[in-house]
């Protein structure tokens, strides 16, 4: 009877250390994914400004707030919502349906062409 304990006291201690060693390997992966989707959300950052500097290159007079506000403005124009809704149009006729939420992983490799 000693021994059966014995027994069930090594398996229980393998199965934990087998959990923990779960445990640590998805948490690893979490952290990859995390740490990909930063990087494709930088990336797309970074190309953001570089358009606006490319199309806007006094954008550097400007502070945030200024910023804002000209985009806000700029972006609610009719000539704006109406070359918004034409590229979303050509987009949907051109590219197979994708998941609902894009990522920045996406709207990255479209920027680059």
């Amino acid at each position: 009877m000693i021994e059966n304990k014995q027994e069930v006291s090594k398996d229980l201690e393998k199965a934990l250390q087998a959990l923990e060693q779960a445990k640590q390997r998805v948490a690893n992966e979490k952290k990859k994914q995390n740490e990909k989707k930063r990087k494709a959300e930088n990336h797309h950052k970074y190309i953001m400004g570089g358009i606006i500097v490319k199309y806007f290159p006094d954008c550097y007079n400007f502070d945030e707030d200024e910023l804002n506000r000209i985009l806000s403005v700029a972006l609610q124009t009719k000539e704006c919502q109406q070359i918004i809704s034409k590229i979303k149009s050509e987009s949907r006729e051109t590219t197979p349906p994708q998941s609902t939420v894009p990522n920045a992983e996406n709207e990255s490799e479209g920027d680059t062409e």
